[in-house]
């Protein structure tokens, strides 16, 4: 499922026909079912994966579900929510085709089979859940959140805190407080997307060993002792598999666990002439308004410009399209639809395709 069915959002189901895949490598962006529901029972079959192979992909993939596609699933203000959601939309098409009945340009405040609302309620409210897995042989730190957990290790009680301002920064406090010193692993899990990790304990760098995509380290841990995981969160450029043909030739934006989208509010519309050069230097910038307290990506890209003569439907031996210089701004996947209908794009054209 993961290597051939899975969106780049962590969404699941291709086509609304049974609410269920079609074929490998088939994943139509704006006729996706990916129901908020899959995403949310993806991350319930994730955790209890990770739960019996403590191999941190399962991890990946239910960090993957739950920022993007999850979060997607209802407003910024908690009213009106997504029972599909797309990674392309075209508001005029959508109301005009029945091909797309099953998809809807805003968050809907309730559904006759009003599954998906409660179920994003009860995961967030159970997120602690997921944070960590607590084995004989170690502690593992499945995914990062402000917060602390109370347990036993070593026949002590710890208390282990952790302070981050995740999924916008990578850095991540880990605070240790006990009865006494203590022995035990533990095991911090590195995302895919972050390629150079480092780890100091109160101040001083810490080697570690990688095992399984987990940080493991095995020592005596005493009161007071504090760890910083820093995991840098570089802008990294996403392409499909050869035979994702609904990528083909187009990039999508992703930092730490976010995939960003261009929306029309931000962007104008016919969102499919837009291109993003491979070259592109990106700028984080912080949001406003609905989107305050998010990070932002802006860059420069370029608009495709119709240099036709005629403005026939097809067209013989028509010169080549212009290209003009855009300023572009990508926005958060999950916070996409609260400023207003529009278009929204999440694979973009890459000009050098």
């Amino acid at each position: 499922m993961v290597q051939r069915q899975l969106y780049v959002t962590g969404a699941i189901g291709a086509q609304s026909w049974g609410e269920s895949f079609t074929s490998a490598y088939d994943l139509p962006n704006d006729t996706a079912y990916a129901e908020s529901c899959a995403s949310v029972g993806l991350m319930l079959f994730a955790k209890r994966m990770l739960q019996m192979e403590g191999d941190a992909r399962f991890a990946d993939v239910m960090e993957r579900a739950l920022y993007n596609t999850v979060l997607a699933g209802i407003s910024l203000d908690g009213k009106a929510f997504f029972y599909v959601n797309p990674l392309e939309t075209v508001p005029r098409t959508m109301a005009a085709s029945h091909a797309h009945d099953h998809v809807k340009p805003v968050r809907q405040p309730w559904f006759g089979c009003a599954c998906c609302p409660p179920n994003i309620a009860r995961l967030l409210a159970s997120l602690g859940q997921y944070l960590y897995t607590q084995r004989e042989d170690a502690l593992s730190l499945d995914m990062y959140a402000g917060g602390q957990v109370e347990l036993v290790r070593d026949g002590v009680h710890i208390t282990l805190s952790q302070r981050t301002d995740y999924p916008w920064d990578g850095r991540v406090e880990i605070g240790i407080a006990a009865e006494r010193a203590f022995t035990t692993t533990l095991a911090l899990r590195i995302p895919d997307w972050c390629p150079a990790p480092t780890l100091a304990l109160d101040d001083v760098p810490l080697a570690f060993e990688l095992r399984k995509g987990y940080a493991v380290i095995t020592r005596q841990w005493q009161p007071g002792q504090r760890l910083v995981l820093e995991l840098p969160m570089p802008i990294r450029r996403v392409s499909g598999h050869a035979l994702l043909r609904q990528a083909a030739g187009k990039l999508a934006l992703q930092r730490g666990p976010l995939v960003y989208c261009l929306e029309q509010v931000d962007n104008g519309s016919e969102l499919y002439q837009v291109a993003l050069p491979r070259s592109a230097e990106f700028t984080l910038v912080p949001g406003e308004g609905a989107l305050a307290g998010m990070t932002l990506i802006q860059t420069d890209g370029l608009r495709r410009v119709d240099q036709s003569e005629t403005d026939t439907l097809y067209r013989y031996d028509a010169a080549a399209p212009g290209w003009q210089t855009q300023r572009l701004c990508f926005v958060p996947y999950f916070a996409w639809g609260n400023r207003g209908e529009g278009e929204m794009r999440v694979w973009v054209e890459s000009a050098e395709a």
